[in-house]
């Protein structure tokens, strides 16, 4: 009798182990970390930008996006990699005993991070990975967050953002803890904004969308709003996530 009551324990506790693992999978983003967009023609802009872009269409031959925004714990595996002189420092990052280490929840979105910093990064992961790795210019970031859903304000469609992402709030939230959109990409809205690539190098601002968890306003968190940030800004509303060209 104890020895079936032991197997019908072990037997339970096997199948919530089980049933934690499956929801870790499909709940987490780590499986398939880049998410494909389609070529196609797409459309950008709205008649409700606040910037006074009105839609127009661009065409794509389709690329891969990050699904969530670059972690804290993925940037500090880049930077103990390329040991930058002098070392990275912010709230979120230390360097200590000759290493960079984390003073916040791994899984949040690095910030505190500047252009020129999330471009470095673009570039050693491209290394890695042997592709064209870089930062998405501000219209494949926009064709990207609206999901191939024509006319919505918002990553999910036109609902308000309340309950759907991370703004107003006293900080970011840990990566994908709200439903991703239709190309399965989480947090296109709210966290922090994401620098998106300047077409200008020698441009002293550089776009960055999303809006974040600052933001008090809702305006500031659809897809066809853009804010320009000096590149050299580095605070803790701006991080970033990279596209793969196919």
């Amino acid at each position: 009798m104890i020895s079936l009551r032991k197997r019908t324990a072990t037997g339970l506790l096997l199948l919530a182990l089980l049933a934690m693992g499956v929801y870790a999978y499909l709940r987490a983003p780590v499986h398939g970390p880049w998410a494909p967009v389609p070529a196609g023609s797409y459309t950008v802009g709205s008649l409700e930008s606040a910037e006074g872009d009105p839609p127009r269409e661009v065409h794509t031959d389709g690329f891969r996006v990050q699904r969530t925004e670059v972690t804290v714990g993925q940037f500090i595996r880049f930077l103990n990699a390329t040991r930058p002189d002098p070392p990275f420092d912010s709230p979120q990052i230390v360097y200590r005993g000759g290493r960079h280490r984390s003073l916040v929840d791994r899984r949040k979105p690095a910030a505190f991070i500047s252009y020129k910093q999330a471009i470095a990064y673009a570039h050693w992961l491209d290394g890695r990975r042997r592709a064209r790795i870089r930062l998405p210019t501000p219209d494949e970031w926009e064709i990207a967050a609206r999901g191939g859903v024509h006319g919505i304000r918002y990553p999910w469609g036109r609902a308000a953002p309340h309950g759907r992402a991370q703004f107003a709030a006293r900080g970011p939230a840990r990566v994908a803890q709200y439903e991703p959109n239709a190309f399965g990409l989480y947090d296109m809205a709210g966290n922090v904004a994401e620098w998106c690539l300047s077409q200008d190098d020698e441009a002293e601002r550089a776009y960055a969308l999303g809006g974040s968890w600052a933001e008090r306003s809702p305006a500031l968190l659809r897809v066809f709003h853009r804010t320009a940030f000096p590149k050299i800004y580095r605070d803790a509303d701006v991080g970033f996530r990279l596209i793969m060209e196919r």
